[in-house]
């Protein structure tokens, strides 16, 4: 019996940016649609902002039609309900220093978060401010092990292993080597510092603010980011309307993810 869908199996290619014959438009062609899809996972545009400030292209037609991103991020959580660590794994991850903290203080992880068994990738050090973190993944931890789950796995150097968000997580600090102070962000610093994260296998809830699903705010988020795009101050209703429905449209996803 087959345990993945077809339409499951193209949403882990997809999150990966293994593109190849998928549909050609504007939303299945894009390698590098993780960008935006983790960054729905953060508050405001914080994260839409640092990913534009390094220079990656958000894709705006992500958020043009809402049930068809809504049918990927479900097919992604549903391969998390059906996967799990076979052992115990120590994987590494070169994080924004800003996304570290947010995660750090909420306690769990944000949005997707990608960890390698192949050490810390040079490939994510383009961005600016960074920490070095070294996950203990135990034994039964919802998780997508690519090396696995691939029977031709499209990118074998980076040894993935994808977390899912809202799983919970410890932190504990660590002394930066001589050697990983070498590893530097785009802007040719050493990181800000390094932890060992220990993934907790329990979910942590979000809290959806007391309102109505906002009309429009995929429309919004889409003038915010061709705003950012361009330089340009986004409209402030637009920013307030877009971080709202956010929050109330990954509800949604994630009220049926245990």
């Amino acid at each position: 019996m087959k345990l993945y869908t077809d339409n499951e199996i193209r949403a882990v290619r997809y999150y990966i940016g293994d593109v190849r014959n998928l549909p050609e438009d504007g939303f299945w062609n894009d390698p590098k649609a993780y960008c935006l899809l983790n960054a729905l996972f953060f508050p405001e545009i914080s994260a839409e902002s640092s990913r534009i400030a390094e220079g990656k292209q958000l894709n705006p037609e992500l958020l043009a039609d809402v049930p068809r991103l809504a049918g990927l991020l479900k097919d992604l959580f549903s391969v998390f309900r059906k996967s799990a660590s076979g052992r115990n794994y120590q994987t590494f991850r070169v994080e924004r220093f800003r996304d570290y903290e947010q995660m750090r203080l909420a306690g769990k992880t944000i949005s997707f978060t990608s960890t390698s068994c192949a050490g810390f990738l040079k490939a994510y050090q383009d961005r600016c401010g960074i920490a070095l973190l070294k996950f203990q993944i135990p034994m039964h931890t919802p998780c997508i092990v690519m090396q696995d789950f691939f029977p031709e796995y499209a990118k074998p150097e980076e040894a993935e292993i994808l977390l899912p968000p809202r799983m919970k997580l410890h932190f504990e600090d660590l002394s930066l080597s001589e050697q990983e102070q070498t590893i530097l962000d785009a802007d040719g610093n050493p990181p800000v510092c390094a932890c060992s994260v220990t993934v907790q296998n329990d979910f942590l809830p979000d809290v959806l603010p007391c309102s109505d699903v906002p009309e429009g705010g995929n429309i919004a988020g889409i003038r915010v980011i061709k705003a950012l795009q361009n330089h340009q101050s986004p409209n402030n209703q637009d920013v307030a309307l877009y971080s709202l429905w956010k929050q109330h449209f990954l509800h949604e996803i994630l009220k049926n993810h245990r």
